[in-house]
């Protein structure tokens, strides 16, 4: 069994490989029957009925139809009247309107054609005051340039004359400047030749001067060694003296004989090297300058860098003293939240209490957001159909105007068929003293302008009429159209600012329960802190229990204020 309701509908795929099925229950069921037919064989398609063309129905639907139709045909009889009617009261209001534009544009006409005049005479005299203004402006304008000419040629001359003089001072300037120059070149080969002379001079000076130390040298070295020699016979005698009195000091004496000779042979050559050592020294105490300036820079630097350092080191230490006393606060602030802690969760178990209602109210105001968003939903579609309406209605006034202007063509075609008969009309006047051309004149007019005449004039009559009903008809449904698109627009606005006034309430209450969760939240960080400064064993497994209880409610607390931030963008949607 496929259906829960009675079958209403049963047909077979043309080739007897599928069932279709319907029934009232609204539902439609394929079944393939392909397996019944290998055990029962092949049907003959010949053998096969043909399906039914007629469409069995009761007489009771076929009276509700009828009964529509005829609805229907009064209904159509009606709106051909309201048609006509409004099409009638429409072209005598068109006719009024257009009389009183005519009149009211007529004056508006002859207001616009005295402005007109008026602006016209404002600018004749306008044109005359700026063509004076233009005469003046150019006499000035010739005077000006001509006083310029004047003044330039003068300045002209003043700088041509100047020109010349500076010319002459130039030439004046440079004959003197070449005079110095070759005088003192002159003075420098001078001063060069006197410089050459001092400079031979004090060369030979120098070269005496060598030659001075190098005699005065050799006359300390042989004075030198005539002081050794006679220190030598002086020692040997002394040691010949001292041996015979005092054998113990003869090694003190021998060794004072070697230094004595070491010393001399010392100041021998540190006499040889007295000039390479001078040259070095110079060297050196260039260098040494060199790295003494270097060294000052460095200690310029580093004494900045120890002031640097004994400021940092102040601050810190002044940071360090600030760090002391927070820590200090926050141990004084620990000890206080540690108090505050039972009165925390005395308060959460009161919010808990606080939420459980507010769940409930949640919930009825999320059955009435979709009782709205079914209200709008329904508005919405009602404006759709109300704008498929005017669409219509607008294209069939488009039409209504396009049949309009072509009667004005009309009209104005008849007229110029009224003129031109009024002119033969006026030309066939010309025979009235002979008969029988005005017999043929009156029978051409006849051809002319009488039947098709006649005809169009009973077209127009007509077309007239359903014109005037057509428009009748349209006035009014679009009156009413009118009317109840105001009604509709004045509930939906009504309905728009209750659902506003909701949604603000709702985003309140959302907006309370984030602060409330952001407390909670924040007074948990404050209780874990304060769990994690403590220590041991019972009390610390019930902190931790009750702050994992927390949490749970902490996470549902967010998903449900999450679904309240989707039903609330939903609703402002």
């Amino acid at each position: 069994q496929a259906h829960s309701a009675k079958v209403t509908r049963l047909r077979l795929t043309f080739d007897d490989q599928f069932l279709f099925t319907t029934g009232e229950d609204g539902c439609l069921y394929i079944f393939d029957v392909r397996k019944k037919e290998r055990t029962g064989g092949k049907r003959d398609k010949d053998a096969v009925l043909v399906f039914a063309d007629e469409i069995l129905v009761t007489r009771s639907f076929l009276d509700d139809k009828q009964a529509q139709v005829f609805d229907l045909e009064r209904q159509v009889d009606e709106l051909t009247s309201q048609i006509d009617f409004q099409l009638r009261h429409r072209d005598s209001f068109h006719k009024e309107k257009m009389a009183e534009l005519e009149d009211k544009y007529g004056q508006e006409i002859e207001q616009e054609r005295t402005k007109y005049e008026l602006l016209r005479e404002e600018k004749n005299d306008m044109e005359m005051e700026y063509e004076e203004n233009i005469k003046t402006l150019e006499e000035n304008h010739a005077k000006q340039t001509a006083e310029l000419e004047q003044s330039f040629q003068h300045k002209m001359l003043i700088e041509v004359q100047r020109y010349r003089k500076l010319a002459q001072d130039l030439a004046r300037e440079r004959k003197e400047w070449n005079e110095q120059y070759q005088k003192r070149i002159e003075d420098h080969d001078k001063v060069i030749a006197s410089m050459k002379a001092q400079f031979e001079q004090k060369q030979r000076e120098n070269l005496e001067e060598r030659q001075r130390i190098k005699a005065e040298k050799e006359l300390e070295a042989k004075l030198h060694n005539e002081t050794l020699r006679q220190l030598e016979a002086d020692a040997d005698r002394e040691i010949e003296e001292l041996k015979e009195t005092n054998e113990l000091k003869l090694a003190e004496e021998k060794d004072d004989k070697v230094r004595l000779r070491g010393h001399a042979g010392i100041h021998r050559k540190h006499h040889e090297h007295l000039k390479h050592q001078m040259t070095k020294k110079q060297e050196e105490l260039e260098s040494e300058r060199k790295t003494n300036r270097i060294k000052q820079e460095k200690i310029d630097q580093l004494i900045k860098d120890k002031e640097s350092n004994v400021k940092e080191i102040r601050e810190r230490d002044k940071t360090i003293g600030d760090k002391e006393q927070r820590i200090f606060d926050l141990k004084k602030q620990n000890q206080e939240l540690e108090k505050f802690k039972f009165v925390l969760d005395y308060k959460i178990k009161e919010l808990k209490a606080q939420i459980d209602p507010k769940d409930a109210d949640i919930a009825e105001m999320k059955q009435q957001i979709q009782a709205m968003d079914a209200e709008l939903d329904d508005y919405r579609r009602k404006n759709k159909e109300l704008f498929l309406q005017i669409s219509q209605l607008q294209m069939k006034q488009r039409a209504l105007t396009e049949e309009i202007k072509s009667q004005k063509s009309k009209l104005k075609d008849d007229l110029a068929l009224v003129r031109r008969f009024k002119i033969d009309l006026h030309d066939c006047m010309q025979f009235l003293q002979e008969p029988k051309p005005l017999k043929e004149q009156v029978a051409t007019l006849y051809r002319k302008y009488v039947q098709e005449g006649v005809r169009q004039v009973e077209l127009d009559a007509d077309t007239q009429k359903k014109y005037n009903q057509q428009r009748d008809y349209l006035e009014k449904s679009v009156e009413s159209l009118k009317r109840k698109l105001a009604k509709d627009s004045e509930v939906h606005r009504i309905d728009n600012m209750r659902i506003m006034s909701e949604n603000v309430s709702l985003i309140g209450e959302i907006n309370d329960l984030r602060r409330e969760i952001n407390h909670l939240r924040h007074e948990k960080d404050v209780a874990q802190h304060q769990t994690d400064g403590k220590g041991g064993g019972d009390s610390k497994d019930g902190l931790e229990r009750e702050i994992a209880m927390q949490r749970d409610e902490i996470v549902k607390l967010q998903s449900k204020l999450a679904d309240l931030d989707a039903t609330g963008e939903l609703t402002m949607q």
